[in-house]
């Protein structure tokens, strides 16, 4: 007898064997023995969900002359007939290469007929979305009004190109990915049956690169067997091409500890072995992504390519590395990952990263330090002005010599006038001095915050990581009525939407005003938003302001 391929040979012939899809099977069930037979359904979901398994399952269940609990018996003469692909009453087609106008108007006429020997005519149209938009319409009109021996089973990998008119006239049903554990057990049992041997180490790694789908664990599986009569973990590694866990547990290690001879001689190492740097790179990043799901939410729950000894293993990995430096990681490696399957020589690009990576311990931009060094060095010299910072007013003595009136005709009018030109001059001076004290006050909490800048961040950290990794990406512009502004650049849409959050924003004004010794109010803005505000306390301002008050009788003399 001629091979058979085991995703075919162990294809489930009963709703109790379609794995991992409850949800799903046991409403097909209920229906069945209720009589509750709708015209339409759409099964959707991945590859090797077992889509096209329900949908002939459930061809067989309705028409089944012998119906257990909604199961089909598989030994009545309909059952037989189906399974053998001899019925004239199920009939399966492919969407993919029947997608015309014409092939959905040749179903549309034959579905009138009356089925052969079965209750129900049934058509199983697989990869439905490969219709096109006239087939979709031709379709249409018998979906809305179907005979009552008619049942359409549509199935899809990508129901959101299937239009609305359609999904509203089927039941929809959504077959999720498969769990690890229950691919693992069908494949022992599956190796139990055709007597095989296998390390279930090996059928865990199977089940990992599987991702959810049954059947490509099946023919993987299917694979090891032809090669090797047993299904041990080093077949697998080899025949995935994928990187033995235990290197890529060691490579996390090394990239942990700033260790860039032991990084590069894994890297050489892999490649010297035959692997691709994209599976290489995939593992590590997955890695990485394990570690920072165990770290951020103390769980082993949504964990991939894992098991429980190597979950233990990057336990112990995380106590080396922080939150921030395994998002910067996965951040950089996914950005290798991108160019090395542009670049001509990946090797060295990889290694170049990796390289990068791991000498900025810190991640710190290195433009950015050195405008940090250089503002603190020009505040400490007196030289440093803030972009649109607030001047200093002008001495009132100067406004006082510069301001003169001449004579009025009357002296009755010149007495009053005179008197009012006083009370101005001294309601002026002394606002300009209250502003001035002010400006001193606020220039001292900018130089305070340039020149202890990461002594502030340290200080964050403490009390929060999560705001101190946002607050670093921004910069101190201007202190205006103790109100301290810091900018964000347009593109830290995250960072100024999270630290204008009323719990952010009111933590980080009490660590800055503990910080200053001094109560501050903090705004949080980009680089758009910034408007520069100058309270009046110029020469020309208060000549303005006496102008609107007296513009008949003031002038205003620029003196030399």
């Amino acid at each position: 007898m001629s091979h058979q391929a085991i995703y075919r040979k162990f294809r489930p012939k009963i709703f109790d064997d379609v794995l991992g899809q409850e949800h799903v099977t046991r409403t097909l069930k209920n229906q069945i023995m209720s009589q509750n037979i709708a015209h339409a359904y759409l099964f959707s979901g991945i590859r090797g969900t077992g889509k096209t398994s329900t949908a002939k399952i459930f061809a067989r269940a309705v028409n089944c002359l012998n119906n257990h609990e909604g199961n089909p018996c598989n030994e009545c003469e309909i059952c037989i007939s189906i399974l053998d692909e001899t019925n004239m009453d199920v009939i399966e087609m492919d969407a993919a290469s029947n997608n015309g106008v014409d092939d959905i108007r040749e179903l549309r006429d034959k579905v009138m007929f009356l089925p052969v020997k079965s209750k129900y005519k049934v058509y199983i149209i697989d990869e439905v979305h490969m219709l096109s938009k006239g087939a979709f319409n031709a379709l249409l009109k018998t979906l809305e009004e179907p005979p009552e021996h008619l049942l359409f089973i549509l199935a899809t990998t990508e129901p959101q190109k299937i239009p609305a008119t359609i999904l509203s006239r089927c039941q929809r049903f959504d077959l999720k990915r498969i769990n690890a554990d229950i691919i693992v057990e069908n494949m022992k049992k599956i190796c139990n049956e055709l007597e095989i041997k296998y390390e279930e180490k090996a059928l865990k790694l199977i089940a990992a690169n599987s991702e959810g789908a049954m059947r490509d664990a099946q023919s993987i599986l299917d694979r090891c067997i032809s090669f090797n009569s047993q299904v041990d973990y080093d077949t697998v590694i080899n025949l995935l091409g994928t990187v033995n866990y235990q290197v890529i547990l060691e490579a996390v290690e090394a990239i942990a500890d700033k260790n860039i001879v032991k990084t590069m001689s894994l890297v050489d190492n892999i490649l010297n072995s035959g692997k691709e740097l994209t599976f290489f790179l995939d593992e590590l990043i997955i890695c990485f992504r394990n570690m920072l799901i165990i770290k951020t939410t103390n769980s082993s729950d949504n964990l991939m390519r894992i098991s429980e000894d190597e979950t233990n293993e990057i336990k112990e990995l995380n106590k080396k590395i922080s939150v921030e430096e395994i998002v910067k990681i996965i951040e950089e490696l996914s950005i290798a990952q991108s160019e090395c399957k542009k670049a001509l020589n990946p090797r060295v690009l990889l290694e170049t990263k990796l390289i990068k990576m791991l000498h900025n311990v810190h991640y710190v931009n290195l433009d950015v330090l050195v405008e940090r060094i250089e503002n603190i060095e020009s505040s400490i010299n007196g030289k440093y002005q803030p972009k649109d910072a607030v001047k200093e007013p002008e001495s009132t003595e100067n406004i006082e010599r510069t301001i003169k009136t001449t004579s009025v005709k009357k002296t009755e009018k010149e007495d009053i006038l005179k008197t009012e030109k006083i009370e101005n001059v001294d309601k002026n001076k002394e606002e300009a001095l209250e502003n001035k004290q002010q400006n001193k006050s606020d220039q001292a909490i900018f130089d305070a915050i340039i020149s202890e800048w990461q002594s502030l961040l340290k200080e964050i950290r403490r009390e929060n990581a999560g705001l101190q990794a946002i607050i670093r990406e921004s910069k101190l512009t201007e202190v205006i009525n103790k109100k301290a502004v810091f900018e964000f650049d347009s593109k830290f849409t995250f960072h100024i939407n999270a630290a204008n959050q009323p719990k952010n924003k009111e933590e980080f004004k009490e660590i800055l005003s503990r910080f200053l010794n001094e109560k501050c109010e903090v705004e949080f803005i980009t680089k758009k938003e910034i408007k520069s505000v100058k309270p009046k306390t110029t020469i020309k301002d208060v000549y303005e302001d006496l102008k609107n008050e007296f513009g008949e009788i003031v002038e205003y003399k620029q003196e030399d």
